[in-house]
């Protein structure tokens, strides 16, 4: 009796646990230099980490593989993209997980100027209308200015975004579950064992 209460409680915790919102920060500049920056908050800001990006170190060649057998690796990939239904059901998953995210706050700021004043013009006719579209209609706020004296392209992209891991669940088990999806994964591995 005290194992299964044990358990139980184990179980209980770890869904209380997903229960608790994880935060996302991230910015984007780009004027001279490209800078980056984010962070990932868990427990309503008590545990933090900051992200980076790792300096990549050069990898030594790897001997080419033969055309037979890259297309090992691939064929079952395409076999399971072919899988009828298998594209629409990919894309209902991301619209479900997009669902389940909260934007808080998106943040657009773009300057450009191209050579000729006129194309800069007709480029900020065209995107003028998304921008005054999209910073009524959602969280998202884009602000487009253009350069007509200078060829420019600057800019930053700010957001915050909160994201409840429990809610991935349903999103996540109705995609692997379906039918569609079991059919593909059988299709991949029949592909694979060729």
């Amino acid at each position: 009796m005290w194992i299964l209460a044990t358990v139980f409680s184990l179980i209980l915790f770890f869904i209380l646990l997903l229960a608790i919102p994880v935060d996302l920060r991230f910015s984007f500049k780009k004027e001279e230099n490209f800078r980056s920056q984010a962070r990932v908050e868990w427990m309503f800001g008590l545990v933090g980490k900051d992200l980076k990006r790792r300096k990549k170190e050069p990898k030594p060649k790897k001997k080419k593989k033969s055309k037979f057998q890259a297309g090992r690796h691939i064929k079952p990939l395409l076999a399971m993209v072919k899988t009828r239904g298998f594209i629409r059901r990919i894309i209902e998953l991301i619209r479900d997980i997009r669902r389940v995210i909260e934007i808080r706050e998106l943040i657009l700021d773009l300057k450009f100027g191209l050579d000729d004043p006129a194309d800069t013009a007709m480029l900020y006719g065209a995107v003028a209308p998304t921008a005054l579209f999209a910073n009524r209609c959602s969280p998202i706020k884009i602000r487009v200015q253009p350069d007509f004296e200078d060829l420019a392209l600057e800019g930053s992209f700010k957001g915050n975004m909160r994201l409840v891991p429990i809610r991935l669940f349903k999103p996540i088990t109705l995609f692997v579950l379906s039918p569609v999806t079991i059919r593909a994964a059988k299709n991949m591995v029949f592909e694979y064992r060729k």
